[in-house]
């Protein structure tokens, strides 16, 4: 038999190569992740307020006082004889802060004479609070930076402008502490500007305005968080009835209020109010009125942090209701920065106000008409 010739192959399928979808899917991300990148831009500079500053402006007539460097929190003793200043070098934060009295009962401006602290104990304050109880057992509150990873909270008897060292607590919950208002002779609700971790997290928490920080009660039962997620919080405050807690809020620029429930100390939201400016620290006064002193311009304040020649415009805002209950802001006090640069605290007592910076050795003191302050549209 003839041999079968061999077979032919059988041609093999040639897949069809189709076009991918994957280039204008990517150049659409692409485009979206950088507009996002923009927007996000757009949005910092504004709630930072690159591009504004302050008027000069003050309700009333105001005297510059030379002051230890740093009198970043200023509170004025309830019967108006005179003011605590907790000061600290912030530029210099291996040099020792201190505790001043400021002398309101003469003329204007008073005298600061030093309040001595224990020598031995390592001391760089910050936020102050008083707890003044009807019989005269003043008990100031100081928070106390010990060193970079230790916060205390330092306890004062305050007679006749004498301070007599009570004792201290800390907590691992003490992370970045900053303001401070007192609920008790021992107690009181703190604030920790930035969350947990190391400092390149609490640089993203700025830059990318992160809600990492909280607020912390302690009492004798003990320290715990009773509000989360804050952008920068700062000064805090409690309305005079002690059921409501104001919180400030640095990087949102506004006020946020909470319900607070005296027996736990817990808190609940309630609402906010936008400022004019970055919340830095919050005082009340005797009328209610609440005070805050502004950041402006947050860029020009990390410039101002970081170079002394370089200003920072200051605001000071009174923030009350008027006979309908409607909320009203009017400014006090505002400057560019050439003589008050990054005002970081606003204390008022009958028609009294001290102004006090987060770097600058100086303070002002002013005598504030009522009729002269400039309504704010909120």
């Amino acid at each position: 038999m003839a041999a079968k010739p061999p077979a032919k192959p059988r041609p093999r399928a040639t897949a069809t190569t189709q076009p991918t979808r994957r280039g204008p899917r990517m150049k659409m991300w692409w485009s979206f992740l950088a507009a996002s990148l923009v927007a996000y831009g757009v949005y910092t500079v504004w709630l930072g307020g690159a591009y504004r500053s302050a008027e000069p402006f003050a309700a009333g007539q105001c005297t510059a006082v030379d002051a230890p460097a740093g009198p970043e929190d200023i509170l004025i003793l309830p019967d108006g004889s005179g003011a605590i200043v907790s000061a600290q070098d912030r530029r210099n934060r291996s040099s020792r802060g201190g505790l001043w009295f400021y002398d309101l009962s003469g003329g204007t401006p008073g005298k600061l004479t030093e309040m001595a602290v224990p020598e031995q104990m390592p001391f760089h304050p910050r936020g102050i609070a008083l707890h003044a109880p009807g019989n005269g057992d003043w008990v100031l509150q100081v928070i106390n930076q010990r060193s970079a990873d230790r916060n205390t909270v330092e306890f004062f008897a305050l007679e006749a402008g004498k301070l007599k060292h009570l004792g201290s607590v800390g907590s691992d919950l003490f992370v970045s502490p900053n303001g401070i208002v007192a609920t008790g002779p021992q107690s009181f609700y703190l604030t920790n500007d930035r969350g947990s971790g190391p400092r390149w997290m609490h640089a993203a928490e700025n830059i990318l305005q992160l809600s990492r920080s909280n607020v912390i009660y302690h009492d004798q039962r003990g320290t715990k968080p009773v509000a989360e997620d804050i952008a920068f919080a700062n000064g805090i405050a409690l309305t005079p009835d002690g059921l409501t807690a104001l919180v400030g809020s640095t990087l949102w620029r506004m006020i946020l209020s909470f319900d607070r429930e005296p027996a736990s100390g817990l808190l609940k939201r309630t609402g906010s109010l936008a400022l004019p400016g970055g919340v830095d620290n919050i005082r009340i006064d005797s009328d209610g009125a609440v005070w805050a002193a502004l950041h402006v311009n947050s860029f020009a304040f990390i410039g101002h942090a970081r170079d002394a020649q370089k200003e920072s415009p200051s605001l000071v805002v009174r923030v009350d209701r008027d006979g309908r209950g409607a909320t009203r802001i009017a400014e006090a006090f505002g400057d560019p920065g050439s003589l008050l640069s990054g005002a970081s605290v606003a204390a008022h007592h009958k028609g009294r106000l001290l102004i006090g910076a987060t770097f600058q050795p100086r303070i002002m003191d002013c005598r504030i008409d009522p009729a002269k302050l400039k309504e704010i549209e909120p």
